[in-house]
C-alpha cells in the first residue's frame, strides 16, 4: 500500500487493536444475525396466529382427538369448552397490563365433564376489586360453554413463585400452568383458555376480555441493522487508526 509502513502491522499495540476490533465486529455481527433469527421466529408465529385465528372455533374434545394434549399443536387455536366453573379455585394476578388495559387478571378453572380442569383467563377487572372470587364479576352457576383462544400459559418468574399460604392459590404473578397443577387438587390441563365469549354470561358483570395479540414484527429488523452498523463502524474505525499510524511512520524522519 503506497504511503503505508507495513511494519506497523507487526507492532504489538496495533496487532492487539486489530484483534480486538475483529472480535468486536464479529460479536456485533452475531448479535445482528440473532435479531434476524428472532425476526424469522416472530414472522413464523404471526403466520401461525393468522392461520389459526381465522378458523372457526372447534370443540376442545375434537381438537384433543386430533392433536392430543400437545400444547404446541393446540396453542392459538380457537376452541369451545363445556364445563362448570370452580369459583372456589379462582385466583388473581394483580397489577397486570395488557395492551391499554391495567388491573387485576381474573383466572378461574373450569371443570370439564371428565373431571379435568382447564384454566380460564376470564379477563381484567379494576385494581382493588375484592376477592377472589372477584366481587361483582361472579361466574355463572351450572354448566357453561366458554369460547376462547388456547394457550400454553405464561413463563414463570425467574425467581419462582412463593408457596401459596395454607396451600391455596389466591394470587400469582404469572399464569404458570405447572405451578397451578402442583397446588390445585385435580388434573390441570397443559393448555389454558383466554375467554372471548361464554353462554350464559356472568350474572352481574363481565371482566374486560383480553384483547387479541397485536401481530407486529417488533423492532428486530431495526436492531439487526443497528448491530451490523456497529460492526462496520468498528472495522472502519480500527482500519483508519492503523492506516494513520502506518502513514505517520512512513513520513517520520530517521534518527
Amino acid at each position: 500500500m503506497a504511503g503505508f509502513d507495513t511494519s506497523t502491522l507487526s507492532k504489538p499495540r496495533w496487532i492487539l487493536a486489530l484483534i480486538v476490533g475483529a472480535l468486536l465486529a464479529l460479536l456485533f455481527a452475531r448479535l445482528g444475525i440473532w435479531q434476524l433469527d428472532r425476526l424469522d421466529e416472530r414472522r413464523a408465529r404471526n403466520a401461525i396466529t393468522e392461520e389459526r385465528s381465522a378458523a372457526d372455533p372447534e370443540s376442545f374434545d375434537d381438537l384433543e382427538v386430533r392433536y392430543g394434549l400437545d400444547p404446541e399443536a393446540l396453542t392459538l387455536r380457537s376452541a369451545s369448552v363445556l364445563g362448570e366453573y370452580r369459583e372456589d379455585l379462582e385466583f388473581f394476578s394483580i397489577g397486570r397490563t395488557v395492551g391499554d388495559l391495567t388491573g387485576t387478571l381474573v383466572v378461574t378453572p373450569l371443570e370439564l365433564d371428565d373431571g379435568t380442569l382447564m384454566v380460564v383467563v376470564r379477563g381484567i377487572v379494576p385494581g382493588g376489586t375484592a376477592g377472589p372470587p372477584a366481587e361483582g364479576f361472579e361466574t355463572p352457576d351450572g354448566r357453561v360453554e366458554v369460547v376462547g383462544t388456547l394457550d400454553d400459559g405464561e413463563e414463570p418468574l425467574r425467581i419462582g413463585e412463593p408457596d401459596p399460604e395454607n396451600g391455596t392459590i389466591t394470587s400469582l404473578s404469572r399464569v404458570d400452568l405447572e405451578y397451578i397443577d402442583r397446588w390445585i387438587e385435580g388434573d390441570v390441563l397443559p393448555v389454558s383458555l383466554t375467554l372471548v365469549a361464554q353462554e350464559p354470561g356472568n350474572p352481574n358483570g363481565d371482566p374486560i376480555p383480553i384483547p387479541p395479540e397485536e401481530l407486529t414484527e417488533g423492532s428486530h429488523l431495526g436492531y439487526a441493522i443497528q448491530w451490523f452498523g456497529f460492526a462496520i463502524i468498528v472495522l472502519i474505525g480500527v482500519g483508519f487508526l492503523v492506516w494513520r499510524a502506518g502513514s505517520k511512520s512512513e513520513v517520520e524522519p530517521v534518527g
